[in-house]
């Protein structure tokens, strides 16, 4: 095993589990989104919610990567008073950084952080375009509560309720 292997197997041993995370971190995650995601401020999306496993030597390490939401939504101020009153609790740390954006306007940076969980939320809300949100985990191990940690935990609110409707193109028939 590499030096950079035996890190990740470290660190993981460090942090809460990926059954853990799912159980009791992702559901504050989500719900504080919708909060701010609405029907009528989602533009788009990429990706999908999803786990995946790295094996070194005998342990599996499981990472968890969100989908990426794009919607309308200028005060970062408003985006960060929801994430820290949602995430604060659990022990998250936030970092704000402020960039020029395109036509004189300013970009804001806000990444919450807690090396209990090796969760990441990652949030720009750019003043000339869209707001992008998603969020991620380090390398995680399996505390074995769960048949299969790369299944997605069934957290209500996962998808909008909303979502299905906005994406077929079914709004309001």
């Amino acid at each position: 095993m590499n030096p950079e292997e035996k890190e990740r197997l470290e660190l993981a041993a460090s942090l809460e589990s990926i059954e853990v995370f799912q159980r009791d971190v992702e559901p504050v995650i989500v719900r504080a989104r919708d909060q701010l995601l609405t029907r009528d401020n989602y533009r788009a999306y990429s990706m999908n919610d999803s786990i995946s496993r790295m094996t070194l030597g005998q342990e599996c390490l499981y990472t968890m990567v969100s989908r990426t939401y794009r919607f309308d939504e200028r005060d970062p101020a408003r985006v960060r008073a929801v994430f820290d009153a949602a995430l604060a609790p659990l022990g998250f740390e936030c970092r704000q950084d402020a960039y020029e954006g395109e036509g004189g306007t300013t970009d804001t940076v806000l990444a919450w952080t807690s090396e209990r969980y090796g969760v990441t939320v990652h949030i720009v809300v750019a003043g000339a375009w869209l707001t992008a949100f998603y969020y991620y985990t380090g390398y995680l191990r399996s505390d074995g509560s769960s048949t299969d940690p790369k299944a997605l935990a069934d957290i209500p609110g996962r998808l909008p309720d909303w979502f299905a409707e906005v994406e077929s193109g079914t709004e309001g028939s």
